[in-house]
């Protein structure tokens, strides 16, 4: 009797949507080397993305993995591509290069657990014991793409050779490729400041792209976020000595930071629009996302505060009012309480104080530059204490 519990399930492009790799997760092993996250067709790049649609007109993008080292598994299912081959059950696995090339393309094919061969089955009795086998597939080329769920609740797709013999093992991981816990420790780096095996690498596989912003993390190892020339926005990990770990889109955790820009070093194309666009108008602060995209707060002639977001290839998106900003309301530099002007004066003599806001709750943040060009937040009381800062 086999020892894996063999559930045949029908397979569904959507091979896995969530796993136990939650922000608590302790993370104990590591059942393989290489990993994969599934993310939306919108965050492809637009090289991949216009593939499929000349190709595959009229399919549907029913899955994306984004593999830890970049580069991409793209599930197709049922319609017609472009030269007219209708195939209504088809489903085609397209893999593509982390820049955006197609390697390799297949027609897969469900497989009944029952009908997997047998080597296959005793590798996975022997190497995951306990492991349950939830789906299988054959590729036109006649190799297996077999999922797993082991008995520590890990998901994870192999695949073997047409005769059965073990090719490679990818875990998916439900919250990003990358192989750290996020925390509130984390520290931000100037880009200037990246290890230049950082950089190479980012401009030999992401030719074209823009760095946005880095951080080390509490771990050691470095998240450093990009846009690619084809708007790819991505998470790279390095260790701390600047060798490439792996690639993942951008997390929620890091799409709460942002980085504070003066409006003197706003990209041309964003005060050209504003200058253009609200005559008059000051801009009070701006900010540049982690997807590279830039929020900027301008006070108008007739005294309107806005918020105008960019792409990160400077191009105008939405306008958005005060009353849509969120959690906080802008203050006037001029309206700031007298004991946070003299905690700044005193304590950062000559800084220029770039804007500033107040919580909800009553606390204020107040963004300023250094004369050693540092940026930094600010946060006091209601009535004016000190309470944190942070370098931004």
């Amino acid at each position: 009797m086999k020892k894996i519990s063999l559930i045949a399930i029908a397979l569904s492009c959507a091979l896995y949507s969530c796993s136990n790799d939650g922000t608590d997760s302790t993370d104990t092993s590591t059942t393989a080397s290489l990993t994969y996250e599934t993310t939306s067709a919108a965050t492809l790049p637009t090289t991949i993305s216009s593939y499929v649609a000349k190709n595959y007109s009229g399919a549907t993008v029913s899955e994306v993995n984004l593999n830890s080292d970049g580069t991409y598994t793209v599930y197709v299912s049922t319609g017609a591509t472009s030269k007219s081959i209708t195939n209504v059950n088809a489903i085609f696995k397209l893999n593509f290069t982390a820049k955006g090339l197609l390697s390799s393309s297949s027609t897969i094919t469900p497989v009944a657990i029952s009908d997997l061969l047998t080597s296959i089955v005793t590798y996975i009795n022997t190497n995951y014991v306990d492991a349950t086998i939830t789906s299988a597939h054959v590729e036109s080329d006649g190799s297996f793409d077999v999922l797993i769920t082991t008995a520590d609740k890990v998901k994870i797709k192999l695949n073997f050779s047409s005769t059965g013999e073990f090719v490679s093992a990818y875990e998916l991981k439900a919250n990003g490729n990358h192989r750290h816990h996020h925390s509130d420790k984390h520290t931000r780096i100037a880009i200037a400041d990246l290890a230049s095996s950082i950089t190479t690498y980012i401009n030999d596989n992401y030719a074209g792209s823009k760095i946005v912003t880095a951080f080390s993390e509490a771990d050691g190892s470095i998240d450093v976020f990009i846009v690619t020339a084809d708007d790819a926005k991505l998470n790279l990990n390095f260790t701390a000595d600047g060798t490439f770990v792996s690639v993942s889109t951008i997390d929620a955790f890091h799409l709460r930071e942002h980085t504070i820009i003066t409006a003197a070093n706003l990209p041309a194309e964003i005060t050209a629009y504003i200058t253009t666009n609200y005559t008059g108008a000051t801009i009070n602060i701006g900010h540049i996302e982690p997807d590279g995209t830039y929020e900027v707060y301008i006070t108008t002639a007739a005294a309107a505060k806005l918020k105008l977001t960019f792409s990160a290839t400077f191009e105008f998106i939405s306008e958005q009012t005060k009353s849509d900003f969120g959690n906080h309301v802008s203050i006037s530099l001029t309206d700031l309480i007298t004991a946070i002007t003299t905690y700044i004066n005193t304590n950062y003599p000559d800084a220029v104080i770039n804007g500033a806001h107040k919580e909800r709750d009553g606390t204020i943040e107040v963004y300023i530059t250094t004369t050693a060009a540092a940026h930094l937040e600010l946060e006091f009381s209601a009535t004016g204490t000190f309470l944190s800062v942070e370098t931004r």
